[in-house]
This record gives structure tokens, C-alpha cells and sequence, in this order.
């Protein structure tokens, strides 16, 4: 799999997950924060892998998920 489409794929898994849609999290977005986001643009900032890390805690964060780093086994 390419390396973007891991990032998409992973984020729309997660939506899946939670059953969430993307115009469903827009409007929760807009409820909690009255800031406006465009379900094209979040699908297109996806598909461009040009979606900010920020952007990625907040969708996390939305679908109650936590965004963890932690070491591979086998780096050197």
C-alpha cells in the first residue's frame, strides 16, 4: 500500500469504527468550536496527504481516540 494511501485509509478506518460520517463530524466540529468544515476539503486534504498533524489530533480526538508514538522494537 502507498505510503498516502495509509494515511487515508487509516483515518477513514477510523471514522468506519465509530460510525461517523465525515458530514456528521463537521457538524459536531462546527457545534463544539463554530468552525466550519467542508467535508470536500477534509476529503481532499486526505486524498492530498495535506492534512496538518493538528487536524489529525482533532478528528482523534472527536472519534475518542488518542494519538500515540511509541518505539519499533528493532530501530537502531
Amino acid at each position: 500500500m502507498e505510503e498516502s494511501k495509509k494515511i487515508k485509509e487509516r483515518i477513514k478506518t477510523l471514522f468506519s469504527w465509530r460510525d461517523m460520517s465525515y458530514e456528521e463530524y463537521a457538524r459536531r466540529i462546527e457545534q463544539k468550536t463554530g468552525k466550519k468544515i467542508s467535508t470536500s476539503s477534509l476529503s481532499h486534504k486526505l486524498a492530498r496527504e495535506s492534512i496538518s498533524f493538528r487536524e489529525v489530533i482533532e478528528i482523534a480526538e472527536e472519534l475518542g481516540y488518542d494519538v500515540i508514538f511509541k518505539p519499533r522494537p528493532n530501530w537502531k
